[in-house]
């Protein structure tokens, strides 16, 4: 085997365009993590996020390693795996993103990154609060989703269950936090929209 065959046998990718799609991605998702974690609290704020963003942030320490790993194996496949796996996946993790971004930006100034009530608190019934009451965690498990799919690997699907699960307690310790905050208006408006699913859950 030449070294020029065995340079693309270890290539990360099959080709150029999934490269340049793959890096704008990963580019566009750390840009997200770093605008939301320079969030800072304000002098009025009352966290009681008990633990949940360190257990997503585990959670997603996991799915990355797993991923790592993945990438980094001896022989394995370049990406995409299955084109088909690959560009759905690509799809989703930017249909997330935008989701995301629109939950984010309609929360304003109720959003931190730990679970927070703060100073004149609201309940944000704007933008994707219209349809779901968790459109940023929505949006952050289409974003997992489409990751496994497009690594298109077993291993890889079933780390990349772990950040949604985390999300899953998260809501729960939320809904709690905004019930005891805001009393019989979140009650109000919880009771017509769904958290994550419409019609489902």
């Amino acid at each position: 085997m030449s070294s020029q065959t065995r340079g693309r046998d270890n290539a990360l990718f099959a080709d150029r365009m999934s490269a340049v799609v793959s890096t704008a991605t990963a580019a566009a998702l750390v840009a997200m993590e770093v605008a939301d974690g320079g969030v800072r609290r304000s002098a009025g704020d009352q966290v009681r996020d008990d633990g949940t963003a360190r257990l997503f942030g585990a959670a997603m320490a996991v799915a990355l390693a797993a991923a790592g790993a993945s990438l980094g194996r001896p022989n394995r496949r370049a990406l995409p795996r299955s084109r088909g796996g690959f560009w759905v996946g690509t799809i989703l993790i930017w249909a997330g993103i935008g989701l995301n971004r629109w939950a984010r930006r309609s929360l304003a100034g109720n959003y931190r990154p730990l679970l927070t009530v703060v100073e004149d608190h609201e309940v944000v019934d704007r933008g994707p609060y219209r349809m779901v009451r968790h459109p940023m965690y929505l949006g952050s498990t289409m974003i997992c989703v489409g990751v496994a799919s497009a690594l298109g690997t077993w291993s890889t699907a079933a780390a990349w269950a772990l950040p949604p699960a985390a999300l899953v307690h998260r809501i729960t310790i939320e809904e709690g936090m905004l019930a005891e905050a805001l009393g019989s208006h979140y009650a109000k408006y919880s009771s017509t929209r769904a958290r994550m699913f419409p019609a489902i859950w």
